[in-house]
């Protein structure tokens, strides 16, 4: 007996805040005043962090290394998740594995998309299956996806629900001055905000969360510019402003991409895994049937060969018998 193993890699709508979230830092990260030469801010997406033996993957974090030298250490200011097939208490334990084993990181921000129903494939002999698996190469995007679809209503194609994004909700936490380490159960306002995207852009307590954390970002780099180099001057850095700007509409537009694109993804993945089970079929039947005919060709003598004389005189030609048909029966004598 054989199994198959289906692994859910990161989608396209569970990158979709984040995409947009890497422009916006790293526009307010660029603009400060720090020593290229000293220090090197980077902002990754799903790059593995090292998490006592183990390694995690977050969906977004900053990295600062030492910008000349051997890659001694890494330090992690900003880490975010992004929980859309998991649930929110599987991310939030994933962050706090990451954060004990990185207290200096700063801040922490968790995109939660929810699906108004759990996405399924289409059953055999739906409209869906019926007009889907009539050619063995799937459609394209443009031939898919032929309509805009609102915000948080079904992506319903042949009578088929593909995607159903219901709500979009991002959480940022900010560690404290007083904090060893960031505390993500504390969701006082002065450590935590909310905001959504769907099913209403509400977003003004998390860009003001997120500026602070703009804010700590800076101060790591102020911290790390002296630790890599003790006689640098950081007076600049110390007192530069901090901006953190976003354009939230984009974000959305973001997530309603994401969904056609994950719809699609969806289909896709379905139609590839039903014609190969068709064909895997089709194959098996041909090498059950093959054998079975040498063989049977293989136990039925050829006695029509007239050359060989007969072993009773004056009795006619035994007729040669067909393969596919077991021997006929003698009549009884009375």
């Amino acid at each position: 007996e054989t199994c198959t193993l289906l692994v859910d890699m990161p989608s396209t709508i569970h990158e979709a805040p984040f995409d947009c979230l890497k422009l916006d830092l790293g526009l307010s990260i660029h603009a400060l005043p720090y020593d290229h030469d000293v220090v090197f801010p980077m902002i990754h997406m799903n790059s593995s962090l090292t998490v006592k033996s183990k390694t995690v993957t977050p969906d977004i974090c900053i990295t600062i290394t030492p910008a000349t030298g051997p890659t001694k250490v890494r330090f992690v200011p900003f880490l975010g998740e992004s929980a859309f097939t998991e649930e929110k208490l599987h991310a939030i334990r994933k962050l706090k594995k990451t954060i004990a084993a990185h207290p200096e990181i700063e801040v922490v921000t968790l995109a939660l998309m929810r699906e108004a129903q759990p996405y399924s494939k289409p059953e055999k002999g739906s409209l869906a299956s019926n007009i889907f698996t009539k050619d063995v190469t799937p459609i394209e995007l443009d031939s898919f996806i032929t309509q805009r679809f609102p915000p948080c209503t079904s992506i319903t194609i042949a009578d088929h629900n593909w995607c159903h994004i219901s709500q979009v909700e991002i959480f940022v936490w900010v560690r404290g001055d007083d904090e060893l380490a960031i505390d993500i159960d504390n969701e006082d306002a002065e450590h935590m905000a909310r905001g959504t995207l769907l099913p209403e852009i509400d977003m003004g307590a998390v860009g003001v969360m997120l500026n602070r954390g703009v804010k700590k970002i800076r101060d790591s780099l102020v911290t790390y510019s002296k630790q890599f180099n003790p006689d640098i001057d950081t007076t600049e850095l110390e007192e530069a402003p901090t901006t953190f700007t976003a354009r939230w509409k984009d974000y959305n537009i973001a997530v309603n991409n994401g969904a056609d694109i994950t719809a699609w993804n969806r289909y896709m993945a379905w139609h590839h895994a039903v014609i190969e089970d068709a064909l895997k079929a089709s194959k098996a039947n041909l090498a059950s049937v093959a054998p079975t005919t040498a063989t049977s060709s293989a136990a039925v003598p050829d006695v029509s060969d007239s050359s060989k004389p007969s072993t009773t005189p004056g009795r006619p030609k035994r007729k040669r018998l067909s393969v596919s048909l077991p021997p006929a029966r003698k009549a009884k004598q009375n």
